[in-house]
């Protein structure tokens, strides 16, 4: 039976039918030393390495990003990680807010910050897309990469942009008045 523990974001779910606490020292690499540096941010068990963020937690620890994500990895392959699969029309519960290159998402209740945007030929970005976690596309109608799934026509807002178009406008006006 998939649970959702208070500490994780409600879109992650740990199945647990056989599933018992493991020790982060379960994961290759992780010994006494490294034990205690995630502990001392805040990963003590397996459940939190799944779904920490990995640059926030490479700034604390000073482990690379690089070697955080293998471990993340391997915690999902021992945790039986399992993500949420929504049932709902993504259009209708989605909002996408973009600004200086990144997007700030939210699914539901639940805000994802930082989102890194991509534009560009689809096809030739695709494989870099989808090795983030989540990501988004900007053409007509955005793309999400969210779950290892592509959500398309979702619709989007520029936050920089709608605040030139209306300086710009407001600016035209004042000289037609001028006149």
């Amino acid at each position: 039976m998939p649970t959702n523990s208070s500490k994780l974001p409600a879109n992650i779910f740990i199945e647990i039918s056989n599933y018992q606490k493991m020790e982060i020292t379960a994961i290759k690499g992780i010994g006494r030393v490294y034990k205690e540096k995630l502990g001392e941010a805040g990963i003590e068990s397996i459940e939190e390495l799944i779904v920490a963020d990995l640059e926030e937690l490479a700034k604390k620890t000073g482990i690379s990003v690089k070697r955080l994500q293998e471990w993340q990895r391997e915690a999902r392959k021992l945790a039986e990680y399992k993500k949420a699969e929504i049932a709902e029309d993504m259009t209708k519960i989605t909002s996408i807010e973009i600004e200086d290159g990144k997007a700030r998402v939210k699914i539901k209740e639940i805000i994802h910050e930082n989102i890194p945007v991509f534009k560009g030929n689809f096809d030739e970005l695709k494989a870099e897309m989808e090795k983030e976690e989540m990501a988004v596309f900007v053409g007509k109608k955005a793309k999400l990469w969210f779950n290892e799934v592509w959500y398309d026509n979702l619709p989007y807002k520029m936050k920089g942009r709608e605040e030139k178009k209306k300086k710009g406008l407001l600016d035209k006006l004042r000289e037609l008045w001028r006149k």
